[in-house]
Order: C-alpha cells, then structure tokens, then sequence
C-alpha cells in the first residue's frame, strides 16, 4: 500500500501530536464517495484519518491550517495534483464557466515563521480606545467544528458571523481576563470595544493568524489564454472527487518521471 511521510505546518506547537505523520492510502471504497460539505470535516476526523494516518492521536486538535494540509497530501497521494474546475477568475476576460483541469500544485501554502509563539500578542498600541493587549491562539480543526454549531454567532436570519465567530473563538485573553472562553470574549468586546478597535482588531488577528494554504492557485484562462487567471480549490467535498483525466493526467506524470530517471521509480509510485 502507498505511504508517505508528512511534516506539519504547525510543527513544534503540539504537545501531543508528533511533527510528522505517515500516510496511507485509502481504502478502494470509502465514505468520501458519498459524503457532502456539510459532513465533510466530520468524515475526515471520524472516518478517513483513523483509517489513512498510522499514528494514533486526537484528530481534532490538529490546528485547522493542518488539516487542511493533511487532506491536501492525502488528495496527492491517493488521486494526484490534477483538479478540473467549472470556474476560472480571469481578470482579462471575466470570470470564464468553462470546464478546465488545473495543477493543486500552483496553490500556495504560507508556513508558519521558525520564531513564531502560539500565544498570539495584539498590542495595545495597535488599538485606538483599548488599554490592554489581547492574547489570541491559532484554531484546531475540533475549534471549527464547534464553532459551525455555535448558536450565539448567528444573525437572524440564522446563518454564522463567521468573522466574529472565528475571533471570539481565537482570544484566550483581554485586559485581566484570562483564560477566556467564546461567550466571555463576546461580552468583553461588545462592552470595552470601540468600533474603530473591532475593526482593527478583525484586521490585525487575520493578519497574525494567515497561515497555511491558500484558497487557489493560478493557471492560464482557457478562453483568453491570459497567464493571470486563478482558480478556486478548497479542501473540502469536491477536492476529492477527480475525474478520470485528472488521474489519467497524474498516471503520465509519474510515466514521464520514471522515463526520464528510471532511479525514481519508487516515487513514481507513490
């Protein structure tokens, strides 16, 4: 069965996870074929992971950028890089509905710096009217879970202020308020911040917090030929259902590879 070794984003930061984990293939048949978006984190934590990763940890305390890292090595190693889109973003010619195959491999990943500490410091001096630093951490994927299923994040029309959710869920603490959990750093910023500090706030914890991959890459617009044209690929339902000419792609990738260093046999396996 094919395996790889994956180091993680977030290496150094667990005090549970190790820095690596091995990857196996999945099995022929399995739960993705069938599950939709709104079961998908919930069948890779519960399902997939238990099944395709050998080490035995807790899944959900994977910080969210891993999980996604995780779910894009899998895609790689079991169907390869190759994704056909319905949608391509051209700036030359619009957005293009044009059925299209693109390489995972052109989406960017942002690591995490070598001197980076999970315990995330907004100075005072960022705010305006705020007199204290807010500490703030990175999400686990279980954080966004939860997060989804939150009641005291929706509108009223009922859907999530992902936004405010996500922040809320992000601080550990304000001012002398410690080990804060969502509710308490709802009711501290509604009640100490001004909306001119809120607003930075947004701006300034997405900034610190922008790790891991990105949500596309860029690829040339098959209606213009444009070099400047994106597509959209997130780890999600749909990043996990190749076509057949995505995998026929990636079979003659790895026939070239072989071809041309008959040494890298082994990886065109893999």
């Amino acid at each position: 069965m094919m395996s790889e070794t994956i180091e993680l984003l977030g290496k150094g930061l667990y005090t549970n996870i190790p820095d690596k984990l091995t990857l196996k293939a999945f099995p022929t048949v399995t739960e993705l074929d069938y599950v939709g978006s709104e079961d998908f984190e919930s069948t890779m934590l519960n399902k997939i992971f238990p099944q395709c990763i050998e080490e035995d940890i807790d899944f959900n305390q994977l910080l969210e950028i891993d999980f996604q890292w995780i779910c894009r090595c899998l895609r790689f190693l079991n169907y390869g890089p190759y994704f056909t889109t319905n949608t391509i973003l051209c700036s030359k010619c619009g957005t293009v509905r044009l059925e299209c195959q693109v390489d995972l491999r052109r989406v960017d990943c942002k690591p995490i710096p070598a001197d980076f500490s999970p315990d995330i410091v907004i100075k005072k001096d960022d705010l305006i009217d705020y007199k204290h630093d807010i500490h703030m951490r990175l999400l686990t994927i279980g954080d966004v879970m939860t997060m989804r299923d939150d009641k005291l994040f929706r509108r009223s029309d009922g859907t999530l202020n992902s936004t405010y959710a996500r922040l809320c869920y992000s601080i550990t603490a304000m001012g002398q308020e410690k080990n804060m959990v969502p509710p308490a750093a709802k009711i501290e910023i509604e009640r100490k911040l001004s909306p001119a500090d809120y607003k930075i706030l947004v701006a300034v914890s997405q900034e610190m917090t922008d790790f891991g991959l990105r949500g596309g890459g860029r690829c040339s617009c098959p209606q213009c030929h444009s070099k400047g044209a994106a597509f959209i690929a997130l780890a999600d339902d749909k990043f996990f259902r190749p076509t057949v000419g995505d995998l026929r792609q990636g079979r003659n990738d790895r026939t070239t590879r072989w071809e041309e260093d008959p040494s890298r046999a082994e990886e065109a396996t893999v």
